[in-house]
Formats: C-alpha cells, sequence, structure tokens
C-alpha cells in the first residue's frame, strides 16, 4: 500500500497546517483519519483530518485554499498543539477583468 505522506521536501511558498490547541492541556492528540491526500485541492474551512482525544472526535480545517502538497504523520501518530501535520501550495484566485 503506498504512503499518503508525500516527499521529502515542500516549496517556501506552502501554507503550514498546525494542529490547533484542543483544549487538551498540552497532551497529544492522536491522528484518526486523514481526509484528504496529497495533490487534492481545498477550500480555507475543509476538513482535512480527524484527531481523537479520550474525550471527543475533532476535525481540523484547511487554513488557506490551495493544493494539499505534504502530509507530515500517520494514522496513529500522537500530535502535540502547534505540531505541523500538512503543508498546504497556495493557488492564486483568478483576476477578473484586465
Amino acid at each position: 500500500m503506498k504512503s499518503k505522506l508525500s516527499g521529502d521536501r515542500h516549496s517556501q511558498s506552502c501554507v503550514p497546517v498546525p494542529l490547533p490547541d484542543l483544549g487538551t492541556a498540552g497532551e497529544p492528540v492522536s491522528l484518526a483519519a486523514w481526509l484528504v491526500e496529497p495533490g487534492d485541492a481545498v477550500e480555507m474551512g475543509d476538513r482535512i483530518l480527524e484527531v481523537v482525544t479520550p474525550g471527543i472526535t475533532c476535525d481540523v480545517c484547511a487554513p488557506a485554499a490551495g493544493i494539499i502538497e505534504r502530509l507530515e504523520k500517520h494514522i496513529d501518530a500522537k500530535i502535540l498543539p502547534g505540531e505541523i501535520v500538512a503543508w498546504i501550495e497556495p493557488v492564486e484566485a483568478p483576476r477578473i477583468g484586465p
């Protein structure tokens, strides 16, 4: 089975996707599922992964529109708030008019 994690580098223009503070008092959460793969297009606010704490399952959303370039964590990885979980290559909006 091919890994969903992509190569070792990312473009300098990429937007990091950090795990937000989910109110776990600094305790790690487990990555339950990726909802995207490298190459997928996302809009700001799209759900991109699910994490699990002892009490809840929570979605993490894309902080920017673009193309998923890299996934940094495997399923079941323990992740702390602020850790980078993915990278998004921003896509410029098309210009209207001359």
